[in-house]
């Protein structure tokens, strides 16, 4: 037979200790407790046991589940048996449930204890909405002084239910909490009403608290009330002085009691003061106090006026309060400007060479004994009349008009009138003239930008010139955005100077003068220029780029090992290479030294960071374009890697290749490197005497270049055969554009054969075109230089 015993309740909370009592009182005074077993709500294997067949119950066999609740749990035996109790340790949420203690007597019937071990869990945090069901964060309202103030707050879940309260600044107020359930999800509600708001709420502190059970701190939500406050009183507090007409007075009023700060209104005869001159703070100390600041200037109608300072708050419709006080006054002029047709607009659009007359208008007494005129703030000389005329207008006469007038009482400025001038096209500064390089078979995109106004109905057409005729540009090659304009072109041979005019024109006219685009035969880039070795903290070589030949370049840096050959041996095979075929190289080219690194940058700028140390290398610097590469290149001699470092670490320049201590076999490592090398010097020196030879020979077969006069002769018409469609303008810059490199620390440019042309950045510039009998474009005649040979010195 067994013993059931009504359900008990235990309550505990997440991470405390539960106790869960069992009665091991026997019903007999002889009997005893022959075995006590734990079951976990319908589960059939107990958690826990203890066996005390053999014995004394104080000494029996205790035994838990293997589970983490069952390293949890200890029966704790009292000498009083109705205290005993299973002991659960950091209650976790699983743990809840019914528990079943089990207690078998030797003689007596089974009894079994039934304990709901129930977990406290807190409610959700306080959420407190307003009376439009908007959930409120931190700061409830505006709430309106003298208004009703509705709220109220919701708590969700909690085991118990939780007592919701209201608390303002610390002191329980009013409310009341309704129980309901959203969504599966017990729910108290308490509504806070409070019919009359007064300013004592301002700024007040609302607390919704949810206190569940006493095992667990109560959960809280703040917020902050905001309440709209009105104005208690305005004051004119300034003397009240004679007033002098258009002279700047400030008149001080202050209002207090309004949040937020008062709105002041400024009213003069019961209409407001039209564009005040007004000032508004806030006292810092209280924010309630509101000053404003009105810098007054009246006409000589405002005598007797009324000066009337009216304080509101927005939030309180047609409630204000206000302070009045009557003005005396004397004035200087009251003036503005305007076109003389009486059109009132600020802004007036006119093209380049049109008229415009401006007049100023004048209010004053005494009358006005003077006018003066303004153009961006600055007065214009020689203009002392009402009236200001402005005639043929230019670019240059767009800004702001103002004028001044003059009376005994002083003299006063009108507000400016802004004069805007349309005009035709123009090239952008700085595009006037360009030049770009072509290839052949090549074509090339240009590019085309002026300046205008209107800007969006501007539209291009191209023309070209070469040294036959000049021709249009077919519409199929021209796309033209807004103010600019592109166009390819196909140059027909590498020779031929081509220079293309681009003409804009818009609703104004067209451009005057063509923006020029000369097309010139690309060429093989300069050297880099004033190349550096650099060690602070990584091994680099800095230069400043050449001339790019009238195309895009890329620079080109080799690192050739030196242990062989000595260095000038290996400049003469590199700069072999670049006249046997001036193109880029691979890395399986067959040099007499082919390069052990090879570094490619947009600009001259190498960082060298795997160089073998204790070896010495000679480096090659190259500019490449679409033309081919720069030779000579620039050679930078003896650059070794300090032998003490790391093959892969920071590398230092050494001055001297030669090592400060040699042993005997080095020496005679040494003797034979000498011996080997002076056998392919020797080589060498064959070869390029050959070399050399065959260059000379052919050199002197080639027919002697013209003249630069007699290329002028030869590609310009006589000027009283062909009529002038442009202007020659004098004054050209003949900067050689083929210096040679210039080379700092142990670079140097080497020397050898090289053959460039060079054509000066100077060109004729143009006037806009007749199309029936065009001019020729030419560059100037000294731009033309013969080629060049230089051979090194034995």
């Amino acid at each position: 037979m067994h013993n059931e015993f009504p359900v008990r309740v235990v309550w505990t909370a997440l991470g405390r200790n539960a106790d869960l009592p069992c009665d091991l009182t026997p019903p007999t005074p002889h009997d005893s407790v022959k075995l006590l077993l734990w079951f976990k709500d319908t589960t059939g294997i107990p958690l826990y046991s203890l066996d005390s067949r053999k014995g004394d119950i104080k000494l029996a066999t205790h035994s838990a589940i293997a589970s983490d609740l069952g390293q949890r749990l200890f029966f704790s035996i009292s000498d009083n048996p109705k205290d005993s109790r299973l002991q659960i340790r950091n209650v976790k949420t699983a743990d809840g449930g019914v528990y079943r203690c089990r207690v078998d007597f030797f003689n007596s019937p089974t009894r079994n204890f039934r304990i709901n071990l129930t977990l406290v869990v807190p409610p959700e945090e306080p959420r407190i909405f307003d009376a439009q069901g908007k959930e409120i964060s931190a700061v409830a309202g505006p709430f309106r002084e003298g208004y009703e103030l509705f709220l109220s707050c919701q708590v969700n879940g909690g085991r118990p239910l939780p007592k919701v309260t209201w608390w303002r600044d610390g002191v329980e107020i009013f409310g009341k909490s309704q129980h309901s359930i959203d969504e599966g999800v017990a729910a108290v509600v308490s509504p806070l009403f409070i019919g009359t708001v007064t300013r004592e709420f301002f700024g007040s502190k609302l607390e919704c608290r949810a206190q569940g059970s006493k095992l667990i701190p109560a959960v809280t939500k703040t917020v902050t009330l905001q309440v709209h406050l009105k104005p208690l009183r305005a004051k004119i507090v300034t003397a009240n002085d004679l007033l002098t007409a258009g002279q700047a007075v400030p008149v001080r009023c202050e209002t207090w009691g309004s949040y937020p700060p008062a709105k002041v209104l400024w009213l003069l005869d019961g209409e407001a003061v039209r564009n005040p001159d007004v000032t508004v703070y806030t006292n810092k100390e209280d924010s309630n106090i509101t000053v404003s600041i009105l810098t007054l200037r009246v006409t000589s109608e405002n005598d007797g006026a009324e000066l009337t300072c009216r304080a509101s708050n927005p939030w309180f419709s047609g409630e204000f309060v206000e302070d009045t006080r009557v003005i005396s006054v004397a004035y200087p002029p009251t003036v503005s400007v305007h076109l003389a047709n009486e059109d009132p607009s600020r802004v007036v659009t006119r093209a380049e060479g049109q008229n415009v007359t401006l007049k100023c208008r004048a209010d004053a007494r005494p009358p006005v004994t003077s006018f003066s005129w303004f153009k961006n703030g600055m007065r214009m000389s020689g203009e002392n009349i009402e009236t200001l005329q402005l005639t043929f207008l230019e670019r240059e006469s767009a800004g702001s008009y103002a004028c001044g007038a003059m009376n005994t009482e002083g003299e006063t400025r009108s507000s400016g009138l802004t004069l805007k001038v349309q005009y035709a096209p123009r090239c952008k500064p700085g595009t006037e003239q360009t030049s770009v390089g072509a290839v052949d078979s090549s074509t090339i995109s240009v590019r085309c930008e002026v300046d205008a106004d209107p800007p969006d109905s501007v539209r291009f057409s191209w023309t070209y010139n070469n040294t036959r005729n000049v021709s249009p540009v077919l519409n199929s090659r021209v796309q033209s955005e807004g103010l600019v304009s592109t166009m390819t072109y196909l140059p027909p041979t590498d020779s031929e100077f081509i220079t293309l005019a681009c003409w804009a024109s818009n609703s104004v006219g067209r451009q005057t003068t063509p923006c020029l685009v000369h097309v010139l035969p690309a060429k093989i880039p300069e050297a880099p220029k004033s190349c550096e070795l650099h060690n602070d903290t990584i091994l680099e070589v800095i230069c400043i780029p050449g001339n790019d030949g009238g195309l895009i370049q890329h620079f080109l840096l080799e690192a050739i090992g030196t242990a062989v050959t000595d260095s000038t041996e290996s400049m003469r095979n590199r700069i072999q290479e670049l006249d046997s075929e001036n193109e880029l190289s691979t890395m399986n080219d067959q040099a007499t030294s082919a390069p052990l690194h090879r570094i490619q940058e947009a600009q001259p700028q190498f960082r060298l960071n795997n160089l073998e140390p204790g070896r010495e290398y000679q480096l090659f610097v190259y500019a490449i374009n679409a033309k081919g590469r720069s030779n000579p290149p620039v050679v930078l001699d003896k650059v070794r890697v300090s032998p003490h470092l790391g093959p892969y670490d920071e590398t230092i320049l050494s001055e001297d290749p030669t090592p400060a201590e040699t042993t005997h076999q080095s020496n005679e490592k040494q003797s034979t490197m000498v011996i080997l090398a002076a056998v392919i010097a020797g080589a060498a020196v064959i070869v390029t005497s050959i070399i050399v030879a065959g260059v000379v020979v052919v050199c002197k077969q080639r027919p002697k270049p013209p003249e630069p006069q007699e290329v002028r002769k030869r590609m310009r018409p006589a000027r009283k055969d062909v009529p002038s469609m442009y202007i020659e303008e004098d004054g050209f810059n003949d900067e050689d554009l083929g210096r040679p490199a210039e080379i700092r620390h142990h670079s140097r440019a080497s020397t050898g054969p090289r053959n460039t042309r060079y054509v000066s950045e100077g060109f004729v510039q143009y006037s806009q075109p007749s199309l029936s009998d065009p001019d020729l474009i030419l560059p100037r005649g000294d731009e033309f230089t013969s080629p060049t040979v230089t051979s090194g010195g034995a």
